[in-house]
């Protein structure tokens, strides 16, 4: 009957003592969630990626547009019409504009810059202080009058 009362002792023991660890586990899991540190958007840092011809400068994102400044990087002259389109995380389509323009038969010579500023529709703003993502493409080409091209890049960022 002893070995019987010590058994029942050691099972009860064990559960209790697995339980209290399982319970603080859950408190600790809880105040992180609480404290928003299982949040990915909060913890992934801002980041502006481009392909091909391109490398991202500078960017900027407010509630109504995103702004950037990227240098050709390709090694030579890329030729115009250099045009850019954007959408959104929730698939809207953003107006896009250029500047310095580069038209048809104009270059964008080597190390030079554009500025691309993308405005979002007027009923999809960006949340100000939350991270929003947009990807744009740039349409260029490598010789005059030749095949389009496209550079495509994405902005991960929090809205200013």
């Amino acid at each position: 009957m002893k070995n019987f009362n010590k058994k029942g002792q050691a099972a009860i023991e064990f559960m209790v003592t697995y339980g209290w660890a399982i319970m603080a586990a859950m408190i600790v899991i809880g105040a992180l969630t609480y404290f928003g540190m299982t949040n990915p958007a909060t913890s992934l840092p801002d980041k502006c990626v481009f392909s091909n011809a391109f490398a991202c400068k500078d960017y900027q994102m407010n509630p109504t547009a995103v702004k950037v400044t990227l240098t050709n990087i390709y090694g030579q002259s890329l030729w115009g019409p250099i045009t850019a389109a954007c959408t959104d995380d929730t698939t809207s389509t953003c107006t896009c504009t250029v500047s310095p323009a580069v038209g048809a038969g104009a270059t964008l010579d080597p190390e030079n810059e554009i500025n691309v500023t993308c405005n979002n529709p007027p009923d999809y703003p960006f949340n100000t202080k939350e991270k929003a993502k947009v990807k744009i493409s740039v349409n260029y080409q490598k010789t005059n009058g030749g095949y389009s091209q496209v550079s495509l890049g994405e902005i991960y960022a929090t809205v200013q």
